[in-house]
Formats: C-alpha cells, structure tokens, sequence
C-alpha cells in the first residue's frame, strides 16, 4: 500500500471540506443559514455552518488563539447521495498548509481525489492526483514534481484488493491432472446434501405438475450422436443460443420414487430407456427434424407423458473436426461452459470438473460439450479437467461470477434503495489472456440480442483455426491486445422505477484487463421507484477474449497417465 494514500472504490465520509473547490469549479458558493458553535476542548471550537436544507455546508475548526486550523467545505449537487468534499488546514502564520478534494458521481461512486502540500512560505512542496472512471474501474495517478513544479503521470499504487494476476497461464503436469479426475470421481460417489425444495402447485390428490426442461444441443447434424439432459431449471438455459429447451410438466409424485427426476425415464424410438436425471443420448436419425419424447416413470404406474420436440438439424455441412481442445479464458457462473473439441457425442462417456467438483454436462455433440459450472463454486482461478475417451484435457479456467445486493427488489412509492453490482473472478485472468477473440462464436449474438450492433474492442475475429494454430506452437501467445468483458445492466420494469444515470434504463459497461487491477469490478446506483411495488432488474456478462487451448495427457487403464 502506498505510503500517500490507498486507492479508493468506495466513497470515504470526512466531515469537513469545499470553498477553494467551490472556487476551481465555477460554482457559487452556498451561504449558510445558521451557525452553530461547539467547544471541542483545550480551548478550541468547532463552527457548523448548516443550508436551509439543514446540511452541513462548512466546518471550521478555531484554535484557543482565535486562528483557523482548518475548514471542512461540503457542497451537494443537485441529485448526488454524497457530497463534493474539500478539506484544507493551515499554517500558524494563517497561509495554506494541505489541501484535499475528494469527489463522486451522482450515484456515489468514487471519481477522484487531489492533495496539495504546501510550506509555510506558501510554496507547493508535494501533491497527489488519483482519477477513477467508474465505469471502467480505471484509475489514474500523478504526482507532483518539486524539480519541475508540475505532476508527472505514474502507474497508481496497488490496492488492498489487488489480486495479483499472474502474467502467463498455469502450465499442468499429468500427475496433477489425473489427481483432480480422481478427488472428483471419489466427491461424485458422496450422498448429495440435502437442499430444500420449495413444493410445486398441487394440480391433483398427491401430485405436484412442475415444468422440467428438456435440453438438446442447438447444432446438430444427421448421424450424429449427441446427448442432452432434463433439469428442474429450464429458464436458467433459455438465454443461450448454444441449447435448445424445450418445457415439459410433468405430474411429480408427493412421495416415492416418482417425486424425484431419477424416478423418470425417458424412452426416444430406437434408444433404449434413460434415467431423466442423467445423460439422454440419440443418434440423430437421417431426414427426421421432429422427435417423439415418452417420460414414464420407472415403476410403469401413471399416466406418461408424451411430447414431440423439432430437432435443429443444421443445414451446414458439417465442419472438420479440430484437431485440439479449447475453452473461455473465462466461464460465467450460472451460464453453460462451452469446451470444443473431438467427443464422443454420448455425455455418459465424458467426465468433467472444475477442481475437484465434478461438472454437469447438460449437452454433448461430437464437436462440443457444455458444461454447468458447480453452484458451490467459487469466482477466481478454477483448474477445469475432463476426461474424454483415451486421453484427459485441462485447461487453466478462470470463472467469472457476477451478483448485485441487495436482493430487495420491492419499494414504496418515492423510496430509493442504492444497488450494489459486482464482478469477481476476472482479477485472476493472466495478463497473457487478455486478447479479444468471440469464444464461443455465440457470445456475439447473445450480445447483439441486448445491445443490437454492438462490436466488440480490439481485434475479436479470431477464431478456432487460429488458436488452434497457436496452441500447436505456429504463432507465439500475445499480450492484452484488447480483450473484453461486456456487462449490460437492464431496468425490467422502467415504468416502476428508474436507474439513476442509466441510459434509456440500461448500464453498459466494457470491462478489460486494467479494470481489474484493484480487484473486484464494483459499482453503485440508486433505484427510485415511481410506483410501489417490485421492479425488475436483469444482467448479461458476456466475455470477448480469445479461447485457451487445452493441454492433453494419455490415460492409461488404470485411469492413471500413462
């Protein structure tokens, strides 16, 4: 931490500061209305200059001699939550010894902080300016310059919650590959703690009709094995363009086999039956583009429950099969995890985990697997390791995870209620990482879908060829060359209430590798509500970075490297 002062993401409350700044800006200064004077000891007394508003607007500190020791000047914008500050102390001969500005954007956010040192002569000895851009979380430092009288641009100081990302990506060894496959298998055989589950409408004596999703690959092509899976969460896949999801109610049963998923089946022509909480594979049959689907439970009591679903069968050709493996740079928690490469189609033969949690595969073609990030974990660098067939891949995957606090979503009429949006993870990508690519190709058009026109920074049309080139060593890895993350915050409900200094009710921000520098990306805006009741607010997080090439190790049978 730097000895000047430390960087700042959060307003600090100094009860003192603002007539010089009042000045430097232009702004006519606000008179006070009332003056109410305290003793503060040793013969000194504080002066609290208050604003019709009844807000302190001036505090001065007056020394047993009668001299000013200092003068805290507060000025409130119109619509601000926080005050500009200006703080200045004095020498005993009465000329200015230390001036500090600090001021916010009208959502509190943290936008910069300027120092003056000054000699009892009136000369500048020191000084510090620090800039932030909120919506970039990019800070920028000057400091001033005795010999030449001027401030000279430095790289600012690092802050407490730094992370310290590594400048290249984690190199594996197969012994430490093969380790984590097996702590995850052994985790995988442990009895899932119990969850609460929160009971479905009651249609019927003794049943519960809840809506599963039946998800299948969007891309898919005649022949071709592929797999999908049925979960309990349908709308939380609905958003991606890499999956179909297709809802189902199903009649649970309040008790027994049949009130959970692994007490369906699930029977497609010419497959034999399959447990609906586990892979469900086909073969894709020649010519056909609808499927019929029968979910019976286990036990053949009930009524089954049919439903036909359109297959996307691509008209494409199909396109040659890569030659390594490649994954995100950074995965999103809460979103599917798209990993290319040469599979087996039938996600019952792959085997995937993000440390030593193994990860769900809600669907698989011979060309891609999509995995679900675990709930429990956590942002940062997370090692992901698959084993596919002969051979097992890691890839250094860093997850991303985005949340906003606090999760009150419900105001009276006229109330405001200051929101807390945060990205954590993208600290610890590598500076190497950072360079723009479209992983998966996708992400644009989910993008696009929010932000229509959007393009992403830098050079982002690299695509799979490329990087597979580099990951055989045919072109060296670069470093930041503009790589982003995108973060669209949207106001649901617009005619509810309103997001303080969004643009047409929405928050966008482009976040790259120096928005990370200080660590999490952090922001604050204040909701109002126009009417009471809920309102609605929804955020994407869409990466543009180039993909990182998986390294591949043989597995003996044994389940050993060879």
């Amino acid at each position: 931490m730097s000895s000047k002062f430390a960087l700042r993401t959060a307003p600090l409350y100094y009860l003192p500061l603002l007539s010089l700044l009042l000045l430097l800006l232009g702004v006519a200064p606000v008179f006070a209305q009332r003056t109410v004077v305290q003793n503060s000891g040793g013969g000194q007394k504080v002066e609290l200059h208050y604003n019709a508003a009844n807000q302190v607007v001036e505090t001065d500190t007056i020394g047993a001699d009668g001299k000013l020791l200092q003068k805290d000047v507060l000025e409130y914008p119109a619509g601000a939550l926080v005050p500009q500050t200006v703080s200045t102390s004095y020498w005993p001969n009465g000329k200015v010894h230390k001036v500090t500005r600090d001021t916010y954007d009208n959502n509190s956010n943290f936008t910069g902080e300027f120092i003056e040192v000054f000699d009892e002569a009136g000369k500048q000895t020191s000084g510090y300016k620090l800039n932030h851009d909120p919506h970039t979380n990019v800070f920028t430092c000057a400091s001033w310059q005795a010999a030449t009288q001027q401030y000279k641009t430095e790289e600012c100081p690092a802050g407490e919650e730094s992370s310290g990302a590594p400048e290249t990506a984690k190199k594996f060894t197969a012994d430490e590959v093969m380790q984590q496959l097996k702590a995850a298998r052994e985790a995988a055989q442990q009895p899932p703690r119990r969850t609460p589950v929160t009971a479905a409408p009651t249609t019927t004596a003794g049943t519960n009709v809840k809506e599963v999703g039946l998800i299948f690959p969007a891309h898919i092509h005649t022949g071709e094995r592929v797999s999908g899976s049925v979960v309990e969460d349908p709308g939380a896949y609905e958003d991606s363009p890499e999956v179909g999801v297709t809802r189902v109610a199903l009649p649970f049963s309040a008790a027994g086999a049949a009130s959970k998923l692994s007490g369906w089946q699930v029977e497609i022509e010419g497959e034999p039956p399959q447990s609906a909480d586990g892979p469900i594979a086909l073969t894709v049959p020649p010519g056909q583009i609808e499927l019929a689907i029968v979910f019976r439970q286990r036990d053949k009591s009930g009524t089954p429950i049919s439903k036909v679903i359109k297959l996307p069968v691509s008209s494409r050709t199909k396109g040659k099969p890569l030659s390594s493996y490649l994954a995100p740079a950074v995965c999103v928690k809460g979103q599917l995890c798209v990993v290319r490469g040469s599979f087996n189609g039938n996600s019952s033969k792959t085997f995937a985990a993000f440390e030593e949690r193994r990860a769900k595969i809600v669907a698989e073609t011979s060309g891609a697997a999509y995995l679900a990030i675990p709930e429990d974990t956590e942002a940062g660098p997370r090692p992901l390791a698959i084993a596919e067939g002969a051979k097992a891949i890691a890839f250094p995957m860093v997850v991303a995870e985005f949340s906003i606090r606090p999760s009150q979503r419900d105001l009276p009429k006229g109330e405001k209620l200051l929101m807390y949006p945060t990205v954590e993870g993208p600290g610890d990508l590598p500076d190497s990482e950072w360079r723009p690519g479209t992983f998966p190709p996708s992400n644009l058009e989910r993008a696009r879908k929010v932000l229509p026109g959007f393009e992403p920074a830098g050079d982002g049309s690299k695509n799979e060829e490329a990087e597979e080139k580099r990951a055989k060593g045919g072109e060296e890895a670069e470093g930041n060359e503009g790589g982003e993350i995108l973060l669209v915050i949207k106001n649901l409900t617009p005619d509810d209430a309103t997001f303080r200094e969004s643009k047409n009710g929405m928050f966008v921000f482009r976040l790259h590798a120096a928005s990370f520098k200080t660590g999490d990306f952090k922001y604050k805006f204040n909701v109002e509500a126009t009417k009471a009741g809920a309102f609605g607010v929804r955020a994407w997080l869409i990466p543009f970075l180039a993909p990182v090439a998986g390294q591949e190790f043989p597995i003996g049978e044994s389940g050993s490297a060879k």
